[in-house]
């Protein structure tokens, strides 16, 4: 008699298949040796996957390798070269990481991505999820990181509504049923696939999906409140941020500090960020100019935690007034690594 093939060697089959006909065609995807991407091209692709969207990175990633195509190139760079490129990706620390990584890699490792676990881990920046999505991936090593694509995949199979972390150390269990010892490298992308093309996370396309008969939330009509979403009121901060001009159409930029938001980023003065308006507390450049300022404009800027409403002032000032920061040409602030926020700081004063 023939022995029936489990629940998780079913779904496996069938994604397998699925991702043979359907994958995306992403940069750091391209075949390198054994059938195997660039270890390189995955290692900076989770770095920079990290909390941003797929469609954000597919094109910075090309210029990435561009200037930098291996580990020993990107090791030899400084650290505000990495942070101008990553104006725009947000998560500044990622940058930061990275380059400290990539040092360590030249350093201790011949410039080669490391193969284990516990080596990877090691290096700043890198958790356990990076750690098993490069080796998986870049080495085709039996591991299963779970992302949020294949936390929901597996909640939607096994009928978890709710992401308690009794029920995340369950869906983690249950992730590791679908180890590969052959096919990592194929299964983990097919998972993150299936989550980004069928397996959504509001309405699901159910009807094209393959696995549904393996799937307890489509039986019980429960996959669009899977995963449970608990709404969280987000905060807010405020600040005031001041474009000051000189004589030369030049204007005052200086970098922030290296431990916090933005960290080392470009920026225009701006006051400490509270959370109480009252609180604000004048930047100390602004304490000791003694001209006028005129509130110019107020915008809003979003952040993953908390929105950040700043007030914009503008004056005008000789240069030689101030020597304690950067002056920069007025068309030349688009061509600097500025954060996204600043950039929006920027455009309002250019827009009136």
């Amino acid at each position: 008699m023939t022995k029936i093939k489990n629940k998780e060697l079913i779904i496996i089959s069938k994604l397998l298949d699925w991702y043979k006909y359907n994958k995306r065609k992403l940069p750091w995807r391209k075949i390198y040796k054994k059938k195997l991407p660039y270890p390189f091209s995955i290692f900076i692709s989770e770095f920079m996957l990290q909390q941003t969207t797929v469609s954000t990175v597919v094109d910075r990633f090309s210029l990435f390798l561009n200037l930098w195509p291996n580990n020993k190139e990107l090791s030899k760079i400084n650290e505000n070269k990495i942070l101008n490129f990553w104006s725009g990706l947000g998560y500044y620390s990622r940058a930061k990481n990275l380059l400290k990584s990539s040092k360590i890699i030249a350093l201790k490792h011949n410039n080669r991505i490391p193969q284990n676990y516990n080596d990877l881990i090691s290096l700043p920046g890198i958790g356990d999820y990076t750690a098993k999505a490069i080796l998986g991936i870049a080495f085709n090593k039996p591991y299963m990181p779970v992302d949020a694509n294949i936390e929901r995949i597996i909640a939607r199979l096994y009928g978890i509504i709710d992401f308690s972390n009794l029920n995340k150390k369950k869906i983690y269990n249950k992730s590791n049923k679908y180890i590969s010892k052959k096919k990592s490298s194929d299964l983990i992308q097919a998972f993150m696939d299936y989550g980004s093309k069928i397996c959504i996370p509001r309405n699901p396309n159910c009807d094209k999906c393959v696995i549904k008969i393996s799937c307890i939330s489509f039986k019980k009509k429960l996959t669009n409140i899977i995963p449970k979403k608990i709404q969280k009121k987000k905060r807010i901060k405020f600040t005031r941020a001041y474009l000051l001009i000189n004589e030369k159409k030049e204007i005052l930029i200086r970098r922030r500090s290296d431990k916090g938001m933005l960290p080392s980023m470009l920026e225009f003065p701006n006051d400490k960020w509270q959370y109480n308006k009252k609180d604000l507390r004048k930047d100390q450049i602004i304490r000791n100019y003694n001209k006028s300022i005129i509130k110019y404009n107020s915008i809003k800027y979003s952040f993953s935690h908390f929105d950040l409403f700043i007030d914009i002032y503008l004056g005008y000032v000789k240069k030689e007034t101030i020597h304690s920061h950067k002056w920069i040409k007025l068309n030349n602030v688009n061509k600097i690594g500025f954060p996204t926020i600043m950039k929006k700081i920027y455009e309002s004063y250019k827009i009136n």
